[in-house]
């Protein structure tokens, strides 16, 4: 599922026009997104929680040419499943 299946999706359960839908799928993971980059934890009951993770710097090296290059630290997103999405995954 994409984000356009997932527009229509909400806009057929929701009974919203889609340009509506997406304008608030957008302004969730717009809101989502920031609080991320503010490095806050965003939870959601029963679904999960999204968090970041910070990586630090090492040593790799480049496939293409086999030199030795230092990859610089950074932070990604991780999303840890709730119970709620676990256990309907598991049912």
């Amino acid at each position: 599922m994409n984000k356009a299946d997932l527009t229509e999706v909400l806009a057929s359960r929701a009974k919203i026009p889609k340009v509506k839908a997406a304008g608030y799928i957008n302004l969730l993971t717009e809101a989502i997104q920031e609080a991320l980059v503010r490095d806050e934890k965003v939870t959601i009951s029963d679904f999960g929680t999204f968090t970041v993770s910070k990586r630090r710097s090492f040593t790799g090296h480049n496939p293409k040419n086999g030199k030795v290059m230092q990859v610089p630290a950074r932070r990604i997103p991780v999303f840890r499943a709730g119970k709620g999405l676990k256990n309907a995954l598991n049912q």
